[in-house]
Formats: C-alpha cells, sequence, structure tokens
C-alpha cells in the first residue's frame, strides 16, 4: 500500500492501522515523492490524500494512474457529492472522507482482489 498524505501524524496513524491488518506499507509526504515511487514499484493499492503540496490529490490522479493500476482512492475533508464525481472521472476508484473511518477503510481494504 502507498499513502500519500502532508500530515506525518496522520500518516503515521493510516499506516500502524493497515500494519496491523498484515499490509506493506510505503509513505509520502508529497505528490512529488509518491510519483517518484510509483514509477519504481508496484502497489496493491494506493490511498492519497487530496491536499498535497505543489499538487492535489485530483491534479495528479491521470498521470498516477498512468503509473500504475492499482486503486487510487482520495482521502478528503471536502465531502461534497460534485468534488467526488469529479475524482471519480478523473480516475479514482473511490473516495474517503477524512477524518477516515477505519472500519470503512478496513472493509475497503478486504474487498480488494488478492
Amino acid at each position: 500500500m502507498l499513502v500519500v498524505d502532508d500530515d506525518a501524524p496522520s500518516l503515521e496513524i493510516v499506516a500502524r492501522m493497515l500494519e496491523s491488518k498484515g499490509h506493506r506499507v510505503t509513505l509520502a509526504l508529497s505528490a512529488e515523492r509518491a510519483r517518484a515511487v510509483l514509477a519504481a514499484l508496484p502497489f496493491d493499492a494506493v490511498l492519497l490524500d487530496h491536499v498535497l503540496p505543489g499538487a492535489t490529490g485530483t491534479q495528479c490522479l491521470r498521470e498516477f494512474r498512468a503509473l500504475t493500476k492499482a486503486p487510487l482512492y482520495i482521502m478528503s475533508g471536502y465531502t461534497d457529492p460534485e468534488f467526488q464525481r469529479d475524482a471519480l472521472l478523473l480516475g479514482a476508484s473511490g473516495f474517503l472522507p477524512k477524518p477516515l473511518d477505519f472500519a470503512a477503510l478496513g472493509a475497503l481494504l478486504e474487498a480488494l482482489p488478492g
């Protein structure tokens, strides 16, 4: 799993939760770092915060989609239905509202193939 978020404490909390469920986790604090990691390594899924330094998660979706076949999930406090629709149209596989509901995240991860 690749988790991209510019908030280091949030990133660590999500990483611990994922690791407790048996996932190997790679962390990125920026879209630029995520881009480099996606170009180098395969992932089962990507959790991508919307607000990042340099670019938003939705701005990165098309490029990230070209780098990986893994599902890309946008995480955001913006829960407007139009924003969510736009994220899906740009290539997101789904949307996770922030603050994250760890039960919902766990269910999403269990539904992943493999």
